[in-house]
C-alpha cells in the first residue's frame, strides 16, 4: 500500500470540535501533527465557504455521515453527523454551554476533575459576558444572544417563562440558581457560525498536513502498538505513519475505526447515551410576514422534573426552522437510558433504547417536561395554539404514549469508548486504549456519564486535554 514518506509525531482521524482542538494543542506542544477528515476543507475562514455551513440559521444536509438510529424500538430516524473539517461545529445550532461542575466531578476519573480541567476552558472559549465559568482567553468567540436579537417565538418563550415565575439566569452555564432561563451563548462572530476549524485549524494551518476527503479504514497494530493508518483518497489507498494515533472520529467514528482494527474491549460500543426529549408543536394565530429564516434557537429554561436528586434535569427550548413553524423541545437531561453502537456489520447500527430498563425514569421527566412546556406556553396563547400533541393528549396515559411514539434526541450521543479506571472501560484517564502505548480516543465517545448540557464545548476541551497528556516523543 502506498505510504507517505514522513513519519508524524501524531495522527489525528477526524476534523471535528475535538480534532481540531487536538491539532491546535498538539501543534503548539512543538509535534508534527496530520489531520485525516473523511470530508471536505474549505481552507481558511472566508465567505467563500458554503452558506449552508457560515450561516447559523441554516443546517447543511449535504456534508452528513447519513447515519440512522434507533430511538426506542419502532422508532428510528436520521442520525446528522457532519462530515466536514469542523464537524458538527459546523452544522450546530451554535450553544456554547459548559457542564455544571459536579457533573464532570461525577466521572471520579483521575485528572478529570473540574479543578483540574478549569484552565483548559481558558484555552477553549472566549467569552464576552456571562458566568464566572466561562473561558475568556480561548479560541472559540462566544456572547450571549442580546434580547433584540431573540426571534419574536424566542421573546415570546422567554418572557412567558419569567412571567411564570422563572428566574432570568445571567447565564445558561451559572451554577446557579438552580432553575431559570436565559439565552444561549453562541459561536455566532459577525453573523457566522465560528466553528471548530475557524478557531482552533486556522491559525495552525500551515503547520499541519490536512488530509481531507480521506476515509480512515483501519489501523494496523502490532502487540501493544499502532504501526499505521490505512485510508482511502478516492480511489488511492494511503498508509499513514506516526508515533501516536489520535481518534476523534466521533460517538459513531472511533468505536468502529477500533473495531475494524480489531481492537477488542467489553465496553466497545456499549455505555451509548443522549438527552432524550420530544417537540411541542404550535402554530402561530397569525401568519408571519418575515421573510429571512429566524434563528433556530436562542433561548434555554433549565426546570426541575422531580424525578430525580438533582436541583435540576430539564432543558425546555423554543425552536424555529421556518416562520410559522413554532417548537418547543422538552430534554431529560440526567438520563439514565443506555443504548449500544452495534459495530458487528461494517457500519455502526445506532441503538439508544430510550425508556429501557432503567430508563424508565426519564420518561417520568419528560411527562413533568411537557407539563411544564404547556405551562409557560399557557402565557403566550394570544401568540401561538398548541398543535401537538393538542387537546388528544392531556392524561398521563395519553401523553406517555405520545412520549414514547416522538421522543428524539438532543444530538449529544456519548460514551461508546467509555473512559475510567476499571478493567472493562475502552480508554484509561491518558485517553489511551487499554493495552496499546500509542493509541488514544479523544473525543464525546470517551465521557463516561453524560452532563447536564449541550456537549460541544465539552468535545473541545476533551481534544485539547487528551493532547496535553499524549506521551512525549
Amino acid at each position: 500500500m502506498p505510504g507517505d514518506d514522513r513519519v508524524f509525531d501524531v495522527v489525528i482521524v477526524g476534523a471535528g470540535s475535538a480534532g481540531c482542538a487536538a491539532a491546535a494543542e498538539a501543534v503548539r506542544a512543538g509535534r508534527s501533527v496530520a489531520l485525516v477528515e473523511a470530508g471536505p476543507d474549505y481552507g481558511a475562514f472566508s465567505r467563500r465557504w458554503p452558506r449552508d455551513i457560515l450561516d447559523p440559521r441554516r443546517r447543511t444536509e449535504r456534508h452528513d455521515w447519513g447515519f440512522e438510529a434507533q430511538l426506542r424500538r419502532g422508532v428510528s430516524t436520521d442520525e446528522a453527523r457532519a462530515r466536514v473539517v469542523g464537524g458538527c461545529s459546523a452544522h450546530n445550532e451554535c450553544a456554547a454551554v459548559w457542564p455544571p461542575a459536579e457533573d464532570i466531578d461525577r466521572w471520579r476519573v483521575p485528572g478529570w476533575s473540574s479543578r483540574e480541567l478549569a484552565p483548559l476552558v481558558d484555552r477553549v472559549e472566549s467569552a464576552t459576558g456571562g458566568a464566572v465559568v466561562r473561558g475568556r482567553a480561548g479560541a472559540v468567540p462566544t456572547r450571549a444572544w442580546r434580547d433584540d436579537e431573540l426571534s419574536r417565538w424566542q421573546a415570546a418563550f422567554l418572557e412567558s417563562a419569567v412571567a411564570s415565575g422563572y428566574a432570568r439566569l445571567e447565564d445558561a452555564s451559572a451554577p446557579g440558581p438552580a432553575t431559570g432561563v436565559a439565552p444561549f451563548h453562541a459561536n455566532v462572530r459577525d453573523g457566522v457560525r465560528w466553528n471548530a476549524a475557524f478557531a482552533f485549524l486556522d491559525p495552525v494551518r500551515d503547520r499541519v498536513a490536512i488530509l481531507d476527503r480521506t476515509v480512515a479504514v483501519r489501523l494496523v497494530v502490532r502487540g501493544d502498538r499502532a504501526a499505521s493508518l490505512e485510508c482511502r483518497q478516492g480511489r488511492r489507498a494511503l498508509a499513514l505513519r506516526a508515533e501516536t494515533f489520535v481518534l476523534c472520529a466521533g460517538t459513531y467514528g472511533s468505536p468502529a475505526l477500533l473495531f475494524r482494527s480489531r481492537v477488542r474491549s467489553p465496553d466497545l460500543g456499549r455505555g451509548l447515551q443522549d438527552h432524550p426529549g420530544v417537540a411541542l408543536a404550535y402554530r402561530p394565530r397569525e401568519r408571519s410576514s418575515a421573510r429571512r429564516l429566524p434563528f433556530r434557537s436562542q433561548v434555554v429554561l433549565r426546570a426541575s422534573s422531580g424525578a430525580s436528586p438533582l436541583p435540576w434535569d430539564l432543558h425546555v427550548v423554543p425552536y424555529q426552522t421556518e416562520p410559522d413553524e413554532l417548537l418547543v423541545f422538552v430534554f431529560a437531561m440526567a438520563p439514565l437510558s443506555r443504548g449500544q453502537v452495534d459495530l458487528r456489520r461494517g457500519e455502526p447500527r445506532i441503538r439508544f433504547r430510550f425508556f429501557e430498563g432503567a430508563g424508565r425514569r426519564d420518561e417520568d421527566a419528560l411527562l413533568a417536561g411537557v407539563g411544564i412546556a404547556r405551562a409557560v406556553a399557557a402565557r403566550f396563547a394570544a401568540f401561538a395554539v398548541e398543535t401537538d400533541p393538542g387537546e388528544g393528549a392531556r392524561t398521563p396515559a395519553q401523553l406517555r404514549r405520545w412520549i414514547r411514539a416522538n421522543v428524539t434526541s438532543y444530538s449529544h450521543a456519548s460514551g461508546t469508548c467509555r473512559m475510567g479506571v476499571d478493567p472493562a472501560s475502552v480508554v484509561d484517564e491518558r485517553c489511551r486504549v487499554r493495552g496499546s502505548r500509542n493509541l488514544v480516543v479523544a473525543d464525546a465517545s470517551i465521557v463516561p456519564c453524560i452532563p447536564r448540557a449541550n456537549t460541544n464545548l465539552l468535545c473541545m476541551l476533551i481534544g485539547a486535554r487528551a493532547a496535553q497528556l499524549l506521551p512525549a516523543t
